[in-house]
């Protein structure tokens, strides 16, 4: 019985294994299936399913955009390790610092021979006589039923005008099926379509961006021409401004698409103030309503000459002309509103330092009581004319009212600010 049961076991376990195998075998074969039928469609003209309903905004590191503009040599350039500097057997410990330092040698002299790579992102001038790129554009407009080349690229450097007529004309793909809405392709389709429609050596040309997003009709707005929007917008307005205004540091949508012609795009600026401004591009209808708002913001400089601190100075200190130097400063860098100069004279509500910007908060009159001040009470009623010493129980400026107290009767009462040692009763 036992003996039995074992074998049945056993049978049952070869069955199973059986079966393993069996099904190890399908999964192989219609795995095997999937990569030849992605194969094939890969090898085809991109199909409808890569487009992607997203309109997101997307940009290329520096890095990738200098990669991209080196020569296919220098692309191509390897630093080869030969035989002799793989570490082999026998004494390895004793020969390794040996080996190593030797090794550093061979590749420092090699680093020395080769092309000097390109080195910042403003040394980007490095085409030469003949050479030329394809800047694939990440937002584009299809006119046609079909996705030219002359839609989505731009050419850079020395390229022959009869050569770019050529290729401008080159079918990739099928545009969008629907109008006035843009569509996403990835990088990875990208490349390949533009290999097999244009070949390896002009496709090794193009600079690519992160994705590309075309819509079929209508109109693209890249981010240079709303830059120049926002510029020729706003110069009206920073002309009116004291000092001299600068726009830098924009972060614009990298593009906007208008479904037809008859659409527009309005710029709404926030407060223009020194510092972060906000903008709003209002995508509007021919009717005027708006469809939606794409939001951006810019840097505001704004450049005034301002007083400031010839040296170190103390708090109550008498500010005098020969402590006052002027400088040019960022208004958006000042925490009030500068001293204009004018008025005074006047004392420092608080300490500055050299080349500090005088504010005019940071300024008090000479003429002003200050609480705990013994000053001198005047009562002046018609011929009677009384003076007697008083304590001031808060800070005035000349024409204000404060609360003093009679140092003789103890008695508070209420008296205008003449001068600084000065509070008269009328």
């Amino acid at each position: 019985m036992c003996r039995r049961a074992g074998e049945w076991s056993g049978r049952r376990g070869w069955s199973l294994r059986g079966g393993m195998a069996v099904l190890a075998g399908v999964l192989c074969l219609a795995f095997a299936c999937c990569i030849a039928l992605e194969s094939a469609c890969l090898a085809a003209v991109i199909p409808d399913a890569v487009w992607q309903d997203n309109d997101r905004n997307h940009r290329r590191s520096p890095s990738q955009i200098k990669r991209q503009l080196r020569s296919p040599e220098v692309r191509a350039a390897r630093l080869p390790l030969d035989g002799a500097e793989r570490v082999g057997s026998g004494n390895e410990d004793a020969s390794v610092a040996e080996e190593q330092a030797a090794r550093a040698a061979r590749v420092r002299s090699q680093i020395a021979q080769a092309p000097a790579p390109p080195g910042e992102a403003s040394d980007l001038q490095m085409l030469g006589q003949n050479d030329w790129r394809l800047k694939i554009e990440s937002a584009a407009v299809a006119l046609n039923d079909s996705v030219f080349l002359g839609d989505i690229a731009t050419p850079l450097g020395h390229m022959d005008e009869a050569l770019w007529q050529e290729l401008s004309r080159k079918a990739l793909w099928a545009a969008p099926e629907q109008e006035g809405k843009p569509m996403q392709v990835n990088r990875s389709r990208l490349s390949q379509a533009l290999r097999q429609a244009l070949g390896k050596d002009v496709a090794g040309r193009c600079i690519l961006p992160t994705s590309l997003v075309i819509q079929r009709g209508g109109l693209v707005f890249r981010e240079d021409v709303l830059r120049d929007y926002v510029v020729k917008s706003l110069t009206p307005q920073l002309s009116a401004m004291p000092g001299e205004a600068q726009l830098t540091e924009f972060r614009l949508p990298e593009y906007i698409f208008l479904e037809h012609a008859q659409q527009q795009i309005q710029l709404e600026p926030g407060k223009l103030a020194p510092g972060r401004i906000t903008l709003r591009f209002a995508v509007k209808e021919a009717d005027g309503s708006v469809l939606r708002r794409v939001a951006g913001t810019v840097n505001l400089q704004l450049w005034v000459t301002v007083p400031a601190a010839m040296r170190i100075m103390s708090k109550g200190e008498n500010l005098t002309p020969d402590a006052v130097t002027f400088m040019r400063v960022n208004a958006a860098t000042l925490k009030d509103m500068p001293w204009d100069g004018q008025g005074g004279p006047w004392r420092l509500a608080r300490g500055l330092s050299a080349g500090e910007p005088i504010l005019q908060s940071d300024l008090q009159s000479q003429l002003m009581v200050r609480r705990g001040d013994v000053v001198t009470l005047i009562y002046a009623r018609g011929n009677l004319r009384m003076t007697t010493q008083a304590e001031a129980l808060s800070d005035g400026e000349p024409g204000g009212t404060i609360a003093v107290r009679n140092l003789q009767s103890k008695k508070q009462v209420y008296a205008k600010v003449k001068d600084g040692g000065t509070v008269i009763i009328e």
